[in-house]
């Protein structure tokens, strides 16, 4: 074997194991005891993860006049540091180009660059003939994920009922995926107009009105119908409300194919951040919430009505945080990806609020499975040597510097966590060690992904 990784726990979703780890040509090929390879390492006392899948990243992307800073080189050294192996990012359908020109001409741009395994999700601005013709041949490119918003910053950037109708009955043709992030396009432009952006101190404690609670879980029950008739595999993207889990839970009996998602900020801060000297800088779409939305986001975790977990990486530094004309135009998004791992072992695991196998199941398993990564998201002979040995003791406080992201500041500044990343394997290589990025630009793989 070219590594074994020895006396290490396994952790998988549904299962731990004591076990030593033998990598051969970037496959896991054995799992046993007293296994040797050309490298040993010893990994006593150290849980062994399969690499973490990030759903949603946003690296280089745009909002207005501004993107993100992390580009897909820096974002996939955050995200190798914080034990992610593999990102679904955004391919954003631009108004000159056909979506296959969208998808080639991004690729052209990460290809070279990406230091971990990627694909996209394609996120639809107009539908028209065109457009719904090329859903096939997207597909064959191993892309079955299309996604939407029903609300966005622009109007025409927002998919209209018409249309919605025409996509979700031909991707019901294809089975394939359609991603939703929830919203009211009139209810949002209305409220823009009705919390203008004045001083800090007056307009941002404003901001999480702009997505009311139950414009979220209008939109959940209006997809949810529409799937009724168009049985379109949905994934709700950062539901972050009880009334949207309400929905959800009360009018998705029936169906299948339904999975949803939050993110990482949404259980461990609230919208009181937006009372705070800082809170422009923790603009994010959809905001925090408050803490009985808090509450209701980590039982749907427990009990599996929220199958994923991400970190909606979408890094903006404070000075782009400053723009916007209004509410609703502040750059939204927080630098979290190289977070995921360490902050929800603490706050979710040592406090008993998910087990060791949940949260697996939430970070790799699930996301795998649900995006057709059938490769990842789990430590099996025959997968992909995609790992990450992670020191349950290790008590540390986490800093900006330590998320390798260009954002300049992290809403988990101070926090005290614990659990660190010890070193992350992508396909068999180390690629992360002691939380330096020691892998190479260029070496991550599109994933050819299929439902």
């Amino acid at each position: 074997m070219d590594i074994v990784i020895k006396n290490g726990t396994v952790v998988n979703a549904g299962y731990s194991f004591k076990a030593d780890i033998g990598i051969r040509n970037g496959k896991i090929q054995s799992l046993g005891e007293n296994l040797s390879g050309m490298e040993n390492i010893d990994a006593s006392g150290k849980y062994i993860f399969p690499g973490l899948i990030e759903v949603h990243s946003e690296f280089e992307s745009s909002f207005e006049q501004t993107r993100s800073v992390d580009s897909f080189f820096k974002g996939s050294q955050a995200a190798a540091c914080g034990g992610v192996t593999t990102v679904i990012d955004q391919v954003v359908q631009k108004p000159d180009e056909s979506l296959m020109e969208s998808f080639k001409n991004k690729e052209q741009r990460v290809e070279p660059h990406t230091a971990i395994d990627y694909s996209y999700h394609l996120h639809l601005n107009q539908i028209d003939e065109g457009t719904l013709e090329e859903i096939s041949d997207l597909i064959d490119e191993g892309l079955p994920s299309f996604e939407i918003s029903l609300q966005h910053a622009r109007t025409q950037k927002t998919v209209k009922m018409p249309d919605l109708v025409r996509l979700m009955k031909k991707l019901s043709e294809y089975n394939s995926q359609l991603l939703v992030n929830s919203g009211n396009q009139i209810i949002f432009k209305l409220l823009r107009l009705q919390y203008g952006l004045t001083e800090d101190a007056q307009a941002i404690p404003n901001y999480p009105l702009l997505w009311p609670p139950d414009v979220e879980a209008e939109s959940v029950l209006r997809l949810l119908n529409l799937a009724r008739l168009f049985p379109v595999p949905l994934y709700f993207h950062n539901l972050s409300t009880r009334a949207g889990l309400r929905a959800l839970h009360e009018y998705g009996g029936g169906l299948s194919n339904i999975y949803a998602g939050s993110s990482l900020h949404t259980l461990t801060h609230t919208s009181q951040v937006y009372n705070t000297p800082q809170g422009r800088n923790y603009t994010v779409s959809p905001p925090l919430r408050t803490p009985e939305d808090q509450a209701a986001v980590w039982q749907g975790l427990r009990s599996g009505q929220l199958q994923v977990l991400n970190s909606s990486h979408r890094a903006f530094t404070p000075e782009q945080k400053k723009l916007g004309t209004d509410l609703g135009l502040i750059p939204p998004g927080l630098s979290n990806i190289g977070a995921l791992l360490s902050v929800l072992y603490t706050d979710g695991v040592t406090r008993k609020k998910l087990s060791l196998n949940q949260m697996i199941n939430l970070l790799s398993a699930q996301p795998a499975q649900i995006f057709g990564l059938h490769q990842k998201g789990a430590v099996t002979v025959g997968k992909d040597a995609d790992l990450v040995i992670f020191d349950p003791a290790e008590k540390w406080t986490l800093h900006h510097k330590d998320l390798h992201s260009d954002s300049l500041f992290s809403i988990y500044e101070g926090k005290e966590v614990q659990g660190k990343i010890l070193m992350t394997f992508l396909r068999g290589k180390i690629i992360s060690e002691n939380g330096r990025f020691v892998g190479e630009q260029g070496a991550g793989q599109r994933i050819q992904r299929q439902l």
